[in-house]
């Protein structure tokens, strides 16, 4: 092939160079989609391994509907205090009393 002028070679050099480095571009983003995708695979499929049972929707749980329904000091531990002494006691719970729980 006849030789070219110098601007040309180095216009065909620098258009090289640049669908090189696009190719290698678009190289790298295709391996990080594979990479995800493996990824997000292998995640689902621990996910169907340790999952017990199949899932369903909560409206069909009666006892969380009941739970969301009963009252607040129903829902706590009453007079226990799980964390020491300190904190909020609900109505009813006298310090000097008793608790059925310590009378055993």
């Amino acid at each position: 092939m006849a030789e070219m002028p110098p601007d040309l070679e180095a216009l065909g050099e620098a258009l090289t160079r640049a669908t090189a480095r696009a190719a290698a571009v678009r190289e790298h983003r295709n391996a990080l989609r594979r990479r995800l995708a493996a990824s997000v695979a292998a995640g689902m499929v621990v996910f169907a391994a340790m999952t017990p049972s199949q899932l369903s929707s909560a409206d069909r749980v009666p006892f969380l509907q009941q739970f969301a329904a009963a009252p607040a000091m129903a829902s706590g531990f009453g007079c226990d205090r799980p964390r020491g002494d300190g904190g909020y006691l609900p109505q009813g719970c006298d310090v000097g009393k008793v608790q059925p729980q310590a009378a055993r």
